[in-house]
Parts: C-alpha cells; structure tokens; sequence
C-alpha cells in the first residue's frame, strides 16, 4: 500500500510542476496520469523487497568483501548469475567478475566447493533436505 501511495505523490508533484512551467493542463494531467499508470504497472510487475542475507563481520576473518559474500551466498543457495544480477541490481558480468575473484581469493573452483567453505566459515546455514 505504501508503494500505491509513493506512486499517486509522484504522480501528483507531476502534474502540478508541469502546470507551474507553464504546460497546457491537458497535457499536465495527461503527464501525471501515465506516471501514475507505469508506476502502478511497475510496481506489480517487479516486486522489490529487501533481500535478507548474512553479512560479513566487520573485520571479516576471511579474504571477502561484504558484496562478495552477498553474490557468494546467492550463489551458493543455487542461483545463476543472471538470478543473482536481477536480486542484487548488477549485470550478469559482474556477478561473473565476483565470482572468479571470489574462487581465486577462496583457491577453489566450484559451486558446490563454496557453499562448504561459507558453511565453515557461519555465513550459510547447511540445510537438511526433508525426509
């Protein structure tokens, strides 16, 4: 709900600037209407809620930054790169880049060879399949 809200605010500030600079109040109102629709359609279409992940300690222990963790435990849970991308609002390369800087720092090359050290190392939870 609050995002609806956000939206007719946005909306709103629209319309009135466009009257304020002088635009013809059709098109003013026409401008605040299609913020407020693509905001609306924007808002169902790519649900944005915050991803809850463990974070390195400060001062780490580990050779990881904090973003890398974040990639690396996504990683880790199964997700592509393009996955990871589309959580985290970066490319699909960059996730690419972290993940080799991430097995170079960690001397490993796999998947699977990362989510055992970030299980060692408490930034992942092991999971015990249901019987």
């Amino acid at each position: 709900m609050r995002m609806r809200g956000l939206v007719a605010l946005i909306a709103g500030t629209t319309l009135i600037a466009n009257i304020l600079l002088g635009v013809a109040w059709t098109l003013a109102v026409g401008a605040g209407i299609a913020v407020f629709v693509v905001g609306e359609f924007t808002g169902r279409l790519v649900s944005v809620h915050p991803i809850a992940l463990p974070v390195a300690p400060l001062g780490g222990g580990h050779p990881l930054s904090r973003r890398e963790v974040e990639v690396a435990v996504l990683i880790a849970q199964g997700l592509t790169s393009k996955e990871v991308g589309r959580k985290l609002f970066i490319e699909r390369g960059t996730v690419d880049t972290h993940v080799q800087h991430i097995y170079n720092k960690l001397q490993i090359e796999s998947r699977p060879q990362l989510a055992v050290w970030l299980v060692d190392h408490g930034l992942l939870e092991r999971s015990i399949p249901p019987n």
